[in-house]
């Protein structure tokens, strides 16, 4: 109260002082200094008292209040603007902490990708003008006798086999259109030989419907040749149901029918087709019910060997689950069920070296296939080709085995697909005997180069390529065109294809990176990796804190 009461009294005080010194007016400030202004009136204007001439503290003056409409604007603002200055802190966060940690790469992998972009056009009418120069020159025949660039569908765009399969074609020249299903990082969206990239719904077997309209809509819309399923993180036998549908919109399907597929994807009839054509197979026990299961243990059947237990059926297709059985029974934690409605096979991993193979099928015969041993320490895949003198004689094994397996079994019709063939090398024998396959683009596929892609299309007729020497020279003809004809499909040297690929173990940088095609690598090494690390900690703190939980809970009595 006494500091405003003299903050009031110094206010008047100057107030005072100031109207006091503005009376004081000299008689020549009547004077005009104009002699035409007219002395309208004795009355003497005195001047305007401001602020800044008064010499008053501004701080002594309580502000003015500010008009209604300012006001107004302030309140009804505010909200938004909390928002917009939120968002972009956010923003700046979530762009700034990434870039910081992955600058040089990124930055290096942005330059090479601007690079890219810059110099494509002018190659791509330099070519251009060349193979129209050419075409005119041999043939005769202009511009309009290479026919158009065809389209060709791959799904599974989250991983490296589907990367590698777009790569290859769109080197081949097709044009590529990728799509993965949703809740999955889009690995292929980022590649410069995607053309677009779309997401499907995941499919299941309520919503099975779903996918395959989805598919439809891709094939009306983008209008592709071929559709190549890697399924990798989707089943085979979806993609063999939609198959028919999608070929009754001119989309071949590199695929199986579905009764191709219930053989080949379930392991049980795999292994009797095996055995009713004398295949060596490994020992193997199929069990419908627990107590089966304990018999293999009271056998002695699992406590010598690592045993694999791999689910049958529709649930074997679908779910693909896989269980190594412990060698002692108080060790074994199994929650699945076991029934004649949910069978299990036990099959035993049999001492020796494991292979893995990215087989090619057209017609039931083989035209092109790479393998790859497993390394048991790293887990790595270590390619073998037939030109090296440590690796030829399996290289050769398997290629009789594989041609051996397909002049037995028999189709309802001939298959068209990819098959991978899981295979181990007796330690004691040297024989090679199977132990699981799966329908699908497997990771072995990598060690291709672009002309699997030009053997596939050539099979499938989908998409002109140029002549490849892919036949022995015994068989080498004048004609470009008769080494693209189905009746010398069987003269191919499909295993010439592995000549060219390394024999050092497969390294997942060198896979994704391309010096035409840097983003993809930068996407996965700083945006995927550490979104699966997130999801892999939040699921073990969520099996935590269930497992937590469960003891808490009281148990029923019965």
């Amino acid at each position: 109260m006494l500091q405003d009461f003299q903050t009031k009294q110094d206010y008047a005080r100057q107030l005072r002082y100031a109207r006091s010194k503005f009376r004081r007016i000299s008689s020549l400030d009547l004077i005009p200094e104009d002699p035409s202004q007219e002395e309208s009136s004795d009355e003497v204007t005195s001047p305007t008292i401001s602020r800044l001439n008064t010499g008053i503290n501004s701080e002594l003056i309580p502000p003015s209040a500010q008009p209604i409409t300012k006001r107004v604007g302030n309140m009804v603002m505010f909200w938004p603007n909390l928002l917009a200055n939120i968002s972009l802190l956010m923003l700046r966060f979530i762009l700034y902490v990434p870039l910081s940690i992955a600058a040089p790469s990124f930055w290096l992998s942005a330059i090479l990708w601007i690079f890219w972009k810059l110099i494509r056009i002018p190659i791509g009418l330099f070519k251009w003008l060349l193979i129209n120069e050419t075409s005119t020159n041999v043939n005769g025949l202009g511009p309009q006798h290479s026919g158009p660039k065809r389209t060709v569908l791959i799904s599974c765009g989250s991983t490296i086999q589907t990367l590698h399969l777009a790569r290859n074609f769109y080197s081949a020249g097709a044009r590529v259109i990728v799509f993965e299903f949703d809740g999955l990082f889009g690995l292929a969206r980022f590649s410069t030989a995607v053309d677009k990239f779309y997401v499907v719904p995941r499919p299941a077997p309520h919503n099975i419907d779903n996918y395959i309209a989805a598919l439809c809509h891709i094939v009306k819309k983008e209008k592709p040749s071929v559709y190549v399923p890697v399924c990798a993180t989707n089943p085979a036998y979806y993609d063999s149901v939609a198959k028919p549908h999608l070929e009754v919109l001119g989309c071949a399907t590199f695929m199986t029918g579905v009764q191709e597929t219930l053989i080949l994807d379930d392991c049980l009839q795999f292994y009797q087709r095996c055995a009713s054509q004398k295949i060596n197979l490994p020992p193997y026990m199929s069990i419908s019910s627990l107590a089966e299961l304990w018999e293999l243990y009271e056998g002695g059947f699992v406590q010598q060997f690592r045993n694999i237990m791999v689910a049958v059926g529709m649930q074997g297709i679908l779910e693909r689950f896989k269980y190594i059985l412990p060698r002692q029974r108080r060790d074994l934690k199994f929650g699945h069920e076991i029934s004649e409605r949910q069978q299990w096979l036990v099959v035993r991993d049999i001492p020796g070296e494991h292979y893995v193979t990215c087989t090619t099928v057209k017609n039931t015969q083989v035209v092109a296939n790479v393998s790859c041993r497993v390394d048991h320490e790293t887990r790595n895949l270590v390619p073998i080709v037939a030109n090296s003198p440590t690796t030829a004689a399996d290289a050769a094994l398997i290629e009789h085995w594989l041609r051996v397996f397909f002049a037995k079994i028999r189709f309802q019709r001939s298959i068209n697909c990819h098959i991978s063939f899981r295979l181990v090398k007796c330690q004691s024998t040297g024989e090679f005997l199977p132990l699981g396959v799966r329908l699908g683009v497997s990771l072995p596929y990598i060690c291709y180069n672009r002309s699997h892609a030009q053997t596939l299309c050539r099979t499938m007729k989908c998409v002109p390529m140029r002549s490849l020497s892919l036949v022995p020279s015994a068989t080498k003809t004048d004609d470009p065109i008769a080494g693209t004809t189905g009746t010398n499909l069987s003269t191919l040297s499909w295993s010439s294809l592995e000549n060219s690929s390394a024999t050092t173990a497969l390294d997942k940088r060198e896979a994704l990176f391309a010096y035409w095609d840097p983003l993809p690598y930068c996407a996965y090494y700083h945006f995927q990796l550490p979104l699966e690390s997130v999801k892999t900690f939040l699921q073990k703190k969520r099996r935590k804190a269930t497992k937590n939980l469960s003891h808490r809970l009281p148990i029923p009595v019965h």
